[in-house]
């Protein structure tokens, strides 16, 4: 049974909040686009990478939810982070999720270094 758009995002939110790089891929379609406005990330390979390289520039980071809107397939979610070398806050991702998985993601952010 497929996951509904929320159940999706609520995993993609667990995996990425414990630092669990596989369950955070698991929810990637193998043709997914994230997309930044530093580039496109294409496929699973491109997207870990992605996030590896997060994980490097904002150790410790811990995010959290300011607001979200989901309709069908389609999410909003806008986010505020602290890391132990910068502050983000305010942070926007859009998703579109469909049939279980995450098939586009942008990613929007503004940052402040400590």
């Amino acid at each position: 049974m497929a996951r509904s758009t929320e159940q999706v995002l609520q995993h993609h939110s667990e995996a990425l909040a414990g630092g669990d790089s596989r369950a955070l891929m698991e929810d990637y379609a193998a043709d997914a686009v994230l997309l930044t406005v530093d580039g496109a990330h294409v496929g699973t390979a491109a997207i870990a990478g992605f996030f590896a390289n997060m994980q490097s520039a904002l150790p410790n980071a811990k995010l959290s939810a300011t607001g979200y809107r989901v309709h069908g397939d389609f999410a909003l979610v806008a986010w505020k982070a602290d890391s132990d070398v910068a502050t983000i806050p305010y942070g926007v991702d859009t998703f579109v999720i469909h049939d279980d998985k995450i098939r586009l993601q942008t990613v929007w952010s503004t940052g402040v270094r400590k």
